[in-house]
């Protein structure tokens, strides 16, 4: 089962093949699989192909029709894209930014989110076809979005949001544990203690060294690298004849 799989991405009238290429690796990107298209068939078309690069199979599987109305059909939420934001007095086409979107995972049926043309987006009956419509919020300074980008950072949003997370595969790097982490921390302390430094600027430098790893991601890997590299600085620091070949 694919992370997102009830989410449906309907095209309207594309008008760059190349679009539809970067637009089914998006979809391939963020574990979608149906990609509808409404309009000519730009499938064959050489940039669409050349620019869907491994997601060739879905652009190839991607489901054609002439009219939006029948791209629609076994679509049970439909949810439009728009640049142009409602006025408060239309109420209900005002949009909603895309943050406040529900949860897709949680509906009954199928989502289809709706994009329009590259030129002038989707037309107000198309808009109509919608249960919510919604906008990406942007730069009111330039507001209209790539349809490539845009289908990518409304999935982004929904996938790390809602996408259930996936099982940890067998080769998966591990976090490094408190335990590892205090390890390598003694060893450091004991370093510090003994070298040059005054003696009120130790508790600094000890504190500072935990407050780095607290904040980095440090996989158990990592971690024991550095303690062993700390441990031979510390052991050639307190014995340098006995440990200069190791």
């Amino acid at each position: 089962m694919t992370e997102l799989a009830n989410i449906s991405i309907i095209l309207v009238e594309p008008e760059t093949p190349g679009n539809v290429g970067f637009a089914s690796r998006v979809l391939a990107n963020f574990g979608v699989s149906d990609l509808r298209i409404v309009g000519d068939d730009p499938r064959q078309e050489q940039d669409a192909q050349i620019f869907s690069v491994h997601a060739l199979e879905l652009l190839e599987s991607a489901s054609i029709f002439e009219y939006i109305e029948d791209a629609l059909e076994g679509i049970d939420n439909v949810w439009a894209s728009t640049a142009r934001i409602g006025r408060n007095h239309s109420v209900t086409r005002a949009a909603v930014p895309l943050p406040h979107l529900p949860n897709p995972t949680t509906l009954d049926g199928r989502v289809g989110i709706l994009f329009g043309r590259e030129s002038i987006g989707l037309m107000n009956e198309e808009i109509d076809l919608s249960d919510i419509v919604f906008t990406i919020p942007v730069s009111p300074e330039y507001p209209s979005l790539n349809l490539s980008h845009a289908i990518a950072v409304v999935l982004y949003e929904l996938f790390h949001k809602y996408a259930p997370e996936a099982e940890p595969r067998k080769n998966d790097p591990k976090p490094a544990t408190m335990k590892e982490k205090n390890q390598v921390s003694i060893f450091f302390d004991e370093v510090v203690d003994i070298i040059p430094i005054r003696d009120y600027k130790k508790p600094i430098a000890k504190q500072v060294f935990r407050n780095l790893l607290g904040r980095a991601f440090m996989t158990g890997r990592e971690v024991a690298t550095l303690t062993g590299t700390i441990r031979r600085m510390r052991n050639y620091i307190l014995d340098p004849d006995k440990y200069k070949n190791e």
